[in-house]
């Protein structure tokens, strides 16, 4: 599909939101991800980034935050602007609100992963305004904080919505000082147990908040985190070169970082492939690249000439070096 870029909106000192038409129908469920297929020189690098608008609006808005370094989040903030175009691939993503569920919600979230779990918050309550849920965001300062202005409307239109702050710069009790820890969470939310919580955000806050309610005896089925964040400190979208390395597929570039297999990078970048069993048995995520960058758990299916020739799948197999990839279309 093609956007098209109608305005350009700072919301904190690093991140802005850009609001895009396309030109087709653009179906998705509040949570899910576009990814950009963004030209940079003579490179084009693929990158994710959630929907913070909710279907049925006329436009898409992507909230991005720039990445000290990251090739495609300085670029999209420095040098888009209304009237620009880019590509992008259907929305993605299995962190969306069919897996939250219609019960009592507790959503969390830190820094830009507020907008996955904003959008599910919107349409949510667009559908039943009436529903239990709880949305705790963490900020850096009040500065830092993003959609506070639509999100104290909504909790005042909504009594049931309950809003709670986390600011390392907060002098009150309300909203909460500093890091999220235990003791704050379960004082404000004295009913984990009996809701689902999402959440979404640098992988350090969403391990710790997984920790504290799993401490706390929420169910494991009720505890889901977006799945495209990698688990270091620079995310997928924005991984440098000295994290990990690049997949090259048709001319789009892909990161991919140490432990992680072929075959998330591929999704996480939004390019098609199907895979099946996902546990290097069925072989249907076969691909080829280049046999002496590749580390593989399993071969099962392929000949030993298609090992030779650089085949392998990609649900079973790591890299050792940037590398070229022909998808098994």
């Amino acid at each position: 599909m093609l956007l098209t870029c109608h305005q350009v909106r700072p919301e904190t000192s690093d991140v802005t939101s850009f609001i895009f038409s396309s030109d087709q129908a653009v179906d998705f469920i509040p949570g899910q991800f576009l990814t950009l297929l963004v030209p940079i020189e003579e490179r084009t690098s693929a990158r994710a980034y959630s929907l913070a608008s909710i279907p049925g609006e006329t436009e898409l808005q992507l909230t991005i935050k720039r990445v000290p370094g990251g090739r495609v989040s300085n670029h999209l903030l420095d040098a888009l602007k209304p009237g620009d175009t880019l590509e992008a691939l259907a929305p993605a993503g299995e962190f969306h609100r069919d897996l939250a569920g219609d019960g009592a919600w507790l959503l969390l979230s830190a820094g830009c992963g507020i907008t996955p779990v904003f959008s599910m918050l919107r349409e949510r309550l667009q559908r039943k305004p009436d529903a239990d849920i709880v949305f705790v965001h963490s900020a850096r300062t009040a500065a830092d904080r993003l959609f506070p202005e639509p999100l104290e409307a909504l909790a005042a239109a909504h009594p049931n919505l309950k809003l709670h702050w986390v600011l390392g710069d907060a002098v009150d009790p309300e909203p909460f000082k500093g890091r999220l820890d235990a003791a704050q969470l379960q004082a404000r939310v004295p009913d984990l147990k009996q809701r689902t919580a999402m959440i979404c955000g640098p992988q350090g806050y969403m391990d710790a908040v997984k920790t504290m309610l799993r401490e706390f005896g929420v169910e494991e089925g009720r505890i889901h985190s977006e799945a495209f964040v990698a688990p270091q400190p620079a995310s997928l979208t924005e991984a440098s070169p000295s994290a990990g390395h690049q997949l090259a597929v048709d001319g789009i570039e892909l990161p991919i970082l140490p432990g992680q297999t072929v075959l998330e990078s591929l999704e996480q970048g939004g390019l098609p492939i199907f895979a099946a069993c996902r546990t290097g048995v069925c072989g249907s995520c076969k691909c080829k690249g280049e046999k002496d960058k590749l580390e593989s758990t399993s071969t099962l299916g392929l000949t030993p000439e298609e090992i030779e020739a650089g085949y392998f799948l990609a649900c079973s197999s790591t890299v050792t070096g940037d590398m070229a990839v022909e998808l098994n279309d």
